[in-house]
């Protein structure tokens, strides 16, 4: 992807900004060197007072420390992020027109593949920050400004296949009225990767040109929706980008500063409850609340045609920690920590956040195959209490909840954040 990232490093600490830009003001305020010309009589001295020492700058704190953190999350981690998968969602769309032209085209069909390969990874940062018009709109864990589009370009785990033929076989096209079980990024992964020719059984199955002619529309409809959200955040277009920035000093729609921050820690804990539990917990058999999860089921992966769970959870926990620590030397949630002198904390889920990483990089060669091949569930319970050991997908599992268990206990409790109303009580 063409987003920044964050390297892995810590964000640089408020107090030690606001302390670079009063010395930089001192500086600039102080004489120059000497210069030429005739020599002036020296003056008398008048008194003067004894200058005031300044104060040791320290950590921003409060409402302006919010707002500051909350314009930097915004400008460099999310606009950048829908800013980069329009641009893939419109390669996408053309490289699945161009399949929809000539459907049986080996080069045309690797060539859509991989275009929705970089799109959906692109995605899976956003996946992450439902924040605004991606969001609800209404019901549980709604998010203000919310406008549901994120749902029209990616429903997981909602999807059904059988409906997707069907519709193909009707010579159906996906609108804005659509399901979301038969359209978005879901659709395209089973139209493009599923090579069976009639995996549902249908009594009349569609054509390999039917099903181009679905996927083209489903592929043009994400395009659509893609440019409508970022356009929705940018400067020029909807500007929901000045609502993020000035939360609680003019903003319609966010109150206060702490109400951004609120829809914000909402919007990550979909790296609790879906990156942990259904991505990883529910494929692997240790299970999570309200979910089904009896056993290792390679089906129960996210990108279970075409294997690609592994750069979706990578860009999940990336995007979650540069949103922790900062993107580009921005600042963090935990610069807020640090102004209230809980850095220890801080430290302590950027190490796990980084092993959840390192854990994710050492799949060999991809989730997938880390899932199919658990074939003791006590081994899979232990290496997951270790968070380290085989099976590596049941470790990695442990490492994640580590991280996740500091960020929904310390984090927002120190911070005062907001949890979704569906992770009340749980303590998985």
């Amino acid at each position: 992807m063409n987003v920044p990232t964050s390297s892995r490093r810590p964000g640089l600490r408020a107090g030690v900004r606001l302390g670079a830009a009063l010395l930089a003001l001192a500086v600039s305020a102080c004489g120059g060197g000497g210069g030429g010309g005739d020599a002036q009589p020296t003056p008398t001295a008048s008194p003067t007072a004894s200058p005031t020492a300044s104060p040791t700058p320290g950590p921003v704190v409060g409402d302006a420390a919010r707002r500051a953190v909350l314009k930097d999350i915004g400008e460099r981690v999310i606009l950048p992020a829908l800013r980069d998968f329009d641009a893939k969602a419109q390669t996408l769309a053309a490289a699945v027109s161009a399949l929809s032209e000539v459907p049986g085209d080996v080069a045309d069909r690797t060539e859509a593949q991989e275009a929705w390969r970089a799109a959906t990874a692109s995605w899976q940062r956003s996946e992450v920050l439902q924040v605004g018009p991606a969001g609800l709109s209404s019901g549980l864990d709604a998010t203000p400004g919310g406008a549901n589009l994120r749902d029209a370009i990616y429903s997981y785990p909602f999807r059904n296949v059988c409906t997707i033929e069907q519709l193909a076989a009707q010579d159906a096209v996906v609108t804005a009225g659509s399901s979301i079980e038969v359209t978005g990024l879901g659709a395209l992964e089973f139209l493009l990767f599923v090579d069976e020719a009639n995996p549902c059984g249908l009594a009349t199955p569609p054509t390999a040109q039917q099903r181009a002619n679905y996927a083209a529309s489903a592929a043009n409809r994400i395009a659509t929706v893609a440019a409508d959200l970022r356009n929705r955040w940018e400067t020029a277009g909807g500007n929901f980008i000045a609502q993020w920035n000035t939360a609680g000093d003019g903003s319609t729609v966010y109150a206060r500063p702490q109400d951004a921050l609120d829809a914000l820690s909402v919007a990550l804990f979909y790296t609790e409850k879906e990156t942990k539990d259904r991505k990883i917990a529910c494929p692997t058999g240790i299970g999570a609340n309200g979910l089904s999860c009896e056993g290792n089921d390679v089906d129960r992966v996210e990108f279970s045609y075409a294997r690609a769970s592994t750069p979706a959870l990578q860009a999940n926990v990336q995007v979650f920690r540069d949103v922790f620590t900062g993107l580009d030397d921005g600042m963090g949630i935990n610069d807020l920590l640090e102004g209230i002198e809980r850095e220890d904390i801080a430290q302590r889920l950027q190490a796990e956040l980084d092993g959840t990483l390192e854990a994710i990089d050492a799949l060999d060669p991809d989730f997938e195959t880390a899932v199919a091949a658990i074939d003791d569930n006590t081994a899979c319970i232990n290496a997951s209490s270790a968070a380290e050991g085989e099976p590596a997908a049941c470790a990695l599992h442990g490492q994640i909840k580590r991280a996740m268990d500091i960020f929904r206990t310390e984090v927002v409790g120190a911070l005062s954040l907001a949890t979704p109303d569906r992770a009340a009580g749980d303590n998985d």
